[in-house]
C-alpha cells in the first residue's frame, strides 16, 4: 500500500497541455526520449558499462552464471566433435 501512495505522489502536477499539433508531436518526442533514457538506465549493467560485477542485482548474476554455464557445455560439445571429425 505504501508503493501505491508513492506512485501517486510522484505525478502532483496535471499532465501537460498542448494548443496545436505540433506542441503534441514535440511532447510526444520529448516524452519518447525520457522513455529510451529511462530504459537504457534501467537495462545498465556489468555487461555494458564500467559498473563491477558487484553492483548487478541477483537477477543478472543468476543470468550470468546460466550463460556462463551455457558456454561452458556448448565449448565441451564442440570440442567433442571436433574431436571426433578428427578422428575420422
Amino acid at each position: 500500500m505504501l508503493t501505491s501512495m508513492k506512485k501517486k505522489l510522484s505525478f502532483k502536477e496535471e499532465p501537460p497541455t498542448v494548443n496545436s499539433l505540433n506542441e503534441a508531436q514535440a511532447l510526444i518526442q520529448e516524452l519518447w526520449e525520457k522513455l529510451r533514457h529511462y530504459e537504457d538506465k534501467l537495462s545498465t549493467s556489468s555487461k555494458n558499462s564500467s559498473k563491477s560485477p558487484s553492483s548487478d542485482g541477483p537477477k543478472e548474476r543468476a543470468e550470468r552464471k546460466k550463460l556462463k554455464a551455457l558456454v561452458a557445455a556448448i565449448r565441451l560439445e564442440l570440442n567433442k566433435v571436433t574431436r571426433a571429425n578428427g578422428e575420422n
